[in-house]
């Protein structure tokens, strides 16, 4: 159901949008999918679109291609959500084509900075190094493996946004008073399971990074695909601990204290029982 006539429930919507995702990146998402779903594909991607070139045209190319991206992301997950596509085939989809979006946005951006190639990025990525040692001289980063890793980084990034904008869809329908539409396909987050072949690509990757090949590109690649695998298999950990704590019973105090622990500080543990869902089966 559309809402007609409340342009400025629009505005509010779409504001708050690209508020949070300018301070949080990943936490604009919930309303981004209010705005798609409540006001239509129109709305969603002229909207999109325009914040997009506001902010390459005021000279923050950076967070002109972030934003986009998780614009990019859940757009098109919703659009293939709403054509039936089963969130096994729309949610990767969804998260290549924001990762599609960061990478083009990013070269042209680098090209106009005079950056073209490999060695000239590692170099920018030194100088961004230097003024963190400013800020903080124990820190120890390396500006190369930085570089190596942004696929992974990014693409975590697009998981996080297109997670948290499921989980909380409908607090922000119910924040908002707007009636929220379900779609037959519609993920449900209670059920989420990873498919099983996704368990080799984990070992596969773990093997990668603890495994000396003698090849520097194959460490780097398992790193990359771990990284993506913590934050897929940690979704997977969160929806176990949501079915646990309603077959408990629990009360508001004692699920955020455990949301608070495990979530907030344990961040690998939650992944690890998602991991380790393979083979015990938890629900």
């Amino acid at each position: 159901m559309r809402v007609k006539n409340s342009p400025q429930k629009l505005v509010t919507i779409f504001s708050i949008s690209v508020v949070l995702s300018l301070l949080t990146v990943v936490f604009g998402a919930p309303l981004m999918r209010v705005l798609r779903m409540t006001y239509g594909a129109l709305a969603y991607w002229l909207l999109g679109f325009m914040v997009t070139v506001v902010f390459w045209l005021f000279d923050a190319p950076a967070l002109s291609v972030f934003v986009g991206s998780v614009w990019m992301t859940l757009g098109a997950y919703m659009e293939l959500e709403r054509r039936g596509l089963r969130w096994v085939a729309s949610a990767p989809l969804g998260v290549i084509a924001g990762a599609l979006f960061f990478a083009g946005s990013t070269a042209i951006s680098l090209m106009r900075a005079g950056v073209r190639n490999l060695a000239e990025a590692d170099a920018l990525a030194k100088q961004f190094v230097d003024k963190l040692y400013q800020v903080n001289p124990n820190l120890q980063v390396d500006a190369s493996l930085l570089v190596q890793l942004i696929p992974s980084a990014v693409v975590t990034i697009l998981v996080v946004a297109l997670g948290v904008g499921l989980i909380f869809e409908r607090r922000a329908f119910s924040w908002l008073k707007l009636p929220r539409e379900t779609v037959a396909s519609q993920l449900k987050l209670l059920e989420f399971r990873l498919p099983d072949f996704m368990i080799w690509v984990a070992m596969t990757a773990f093997l990668l990074t603890m495994e000396n090949f003698n090849e520097k590109a194959l460490e780097i690649l398992g790193l990359n695909i771990v990284n993506v695998m913590v934050a897929l298999y940690f979704f997977q950990g969160l929806a176990i601990l949501e079915v646990g704590l309603r077959s408990f019973r629990a009360g508001a105090l004692l699920r955020a204290a455990v949301y608070l622990i495990l979530v907030g500080q344990l961040f690998p543990v939650v992944s690890a029982i998602g991991l380790i869902d393979y083979w015990v089966d938890f629900r």
